[in-house]
């Protein structure tokens, strides 16, 4: 008996000392795992589509980051439960950014509206708008079964050395559910907040020409897209006038909205400047319409053919802007006065077309529609297999096309719409050319125009790439006289009537950084993460059923655990 007790201790004992063994290796393989992941850290992303991995492009360019980073996020505070998720996304994307960056990233997140007074509230508010971020309205329920007014800030403010930048992360648009803009806006979240970081960081920035002297937009008209642009690179108004190097420094060449022909010496800098790789976005009406007469006593205008001399130059390049109107049922309103009401009234107006941009195109993916005025349908011509061509915006299915000279009157507002005539579905407005694109000088003697050039006229470009959009209006702002001169009034885009925020913005700022090799960073914009939804139907149906399986099922499961548990150790332990 006393033999068997000790045999017993002794197994106690040693049971006793290899549980301390355990727990002792346990708490040191802890330790020593915690120490490592101090200096390395690595995820493993088990989604389909990768959505919680940054991609080589941005972890280089957190990697370069030489001093902090300040991000500042208004977007904090009490919010519905859909932009809580978009809340916690952003902060979980920024924790990587920092990681990336070697702890050079510091982040903030603030709730506007948590302020002392209404006033204080107002003033942040007036602060964020002059920014440039956009403010959201929602009716919000309260507590007390009221409901009441809050406004969201979507964006952020990025501060890095001596410089700063602001960045709207939402791709808000009415064409599109609170669900579906939020996954948009999750699909570009990285693009958009490492594009603002790489601008931020790179010390030399590109140089871009905006042509003057053919009556293109004034500067007014194009500032909203000009401050856009310059976050990224440096804008310069230039004048060709027949200046042989007038273009040679430029990084891409911007001519928005000619509305004087071009002579042979400008036209054959641009196609010279082409042959040397430059990239240009062509902004061009194909027709003239004076709007001022729409607004006068007369309520009408005549639109002509828009003659630039540039078709022949086009028209090598692989495209054909021509002088007609598109219509689109699909379209923006116009303010009009009824004979009952001097007041004005929007009306739908077949002449300002919502195009589509493709979601087949880095440029265009994910964008809401693009807001035109009285423009062109593009052809795209000729059988080059060096040039690629893609189409960019189109119209809708119910769309038409019409001839000029044509009469426009603000009566059509009055006249009856009947879908049947819409007959001419997706009519091109904008297309991209890349390749290697044929000069249009090859079989002219340049020198001619130039006795002093001394270099071979080129045939065929090197690998380059440019935009035709058939419409100059889509770059231009509102403006307004004020006693300082004439100044921009509202943003690019943006209709005052409907009080909406059309894509002409983005869309010209992704053509840009498309156009400036900015390729790496692009790609970003092709990610897409499917929207899994549920199905409210199911859930009203089926709620009690999947309450019991997520609730009462595991505290079920963790009874009969430990019962079970407790049985094999009394059968273990017990003999």
């Amino acid at each position: 008996m006393r033999r068997q007790i000790k045999k017993q201790y002794q197994k106690r004992n040693q049971m006793k000392r290899k549980n301390i063994r355990q727990f002792t290796f346990l708490l040191c393989g802890i330790v020593l795992l915690a120490i490592v992941s101090t200096k390395y850290f690595f995820r493993i992303d088990l989604t389909a589509e990768k959505r919680y991995t940054l991609s080589a492009e941005t972890k280089k360019v957190l990697s370069q980051l030489d001093a902090p980073l300040y991000v500042n996020v208004f977007l904090d505070g009490d919010l519905p439960a859909q932009f809580r998720k978009f809340r916690n996304s952003i902060r979980e994307m920024l924790d990587d950014f920092k990681l990336y960056s070697g702890n050079r990233i510091f982040v903030y997140f603030f709730d506007p509206s948590d302020a002392a007074s209404a006033q204080e509230r107002e003033e942040r508010y007036a602060m964020l708008y002059e920014s440039g971020i956009q403010g959201i309205a929602f009716q919000k329920n309260n507590k007390d079964g009221s409901l009441s007014q809050q406004i969201i800030f979507p964006g952020a403010i990025i501060s890095y050395k001596d410089r700063q930048l602001t960045v709207n992360l939402l791709k808000n648009s009415t064409m599109l559910s609170t669900e579906a803009a939020i996954n948009v806006s999750l699909e570009a979240l990285e693009y958009e907040l490492i594009k603002v970081v790489n601008s931020l960081s790179t010390d030399s920035i590109g140089t871009i020409a905006l042509t003057t002297g053919r009556g293109e937009l004034r500067r007014a008209e194009i500032e909203d897209l000009g401050n856009e642009l310059s976050s990224f690179y440096s804008l310069e108004f230039q004048t060709i006038n027949g200046q042989l190097d007038a273009l040679d420094r430029y990084k891409a060449v911007i001519i928005a909205r000619p509305c004087e022909p071009f002579d042979e010496k400008d036209k054959f800098i641009i196609d010279r400047y082409i042959m040397r790789g430059g990239k240009v976005l062509w902004l061009i009406d194909g027709v003239q319409v004076n709007t001022d007469s729409l607004s006068s006593e007369m309520r009408m205008t005549i639109a002509l053919s828009n003659e630039l001399n540039l078709e022949d130059q086009l028209f090598t390049y692989g495209v054909r802007v021509n002088h007609n109107v598109v219509q689109d049922f699909m379209s923006n309103v116009i303010a009009v006065t009824t004979d009952a009401s001097s007041q004005l009234m929007p009306a739908r107006w077949l002449y300002y077309p919502l195009v589509t941009p493709s979601q087949n195109h880095v440029i265009t993916r994910n964008l809401s529609p693009v807001w035109l005025r009285y423009a062109s349908e593009i052809d795209t011509v000729g059988r080059d297999g060096n040039i690629r061509k893609t189409v960019l915006l189109q119209t809708s299915e119910l769309s038409r096309v019409r001839g000029v000279p044509l009469m426009i009157s603000l009566n059509e507002v009055q006249q009856p719409i009947h879908p049947q005539q819409f007959n001419s579905p997706h009519r091109i407005t904008a297309v991209l050319l890349e390749g290697s694109f044929p000069s249009v000088y090859r079989n002219r003697n340049a020198r001619n125009l130039f006795p002093e050039l001394q270099e071979r006229q080129a045939e065929r470009s090197s690998e380059t790439k440019m935009i035709v959009v058939a419409d100059g209006d889509i770059a231009r702002n509102d403006v307004r006289n004020t006693p300082n001169g004439i100044m921009a009034s509202n943003p690019l885009g943006f209709d005052r009537f409907t009080r909406e925020t059309f894509a002409n913005r983005d869309f010209l700022v992704n053509a840009i950084n498309y156009l400036t090799d900015d390729a790496e960073l692009m790609k970003l914009r092709n990610r897409e993460f499917k929207l899994r939804l549920l199905d409210r139907q199911k859930v009203a149906n089926e709620q009690l059923k999947w309450q019991i399986i997520n609730i009462v099922l595991p505290m079920l499961l963790l009874i009969t655990g430990g019962i079970a548990y407790n049985r094999h150790r009394k059968y273990r332990y017990g003999r």
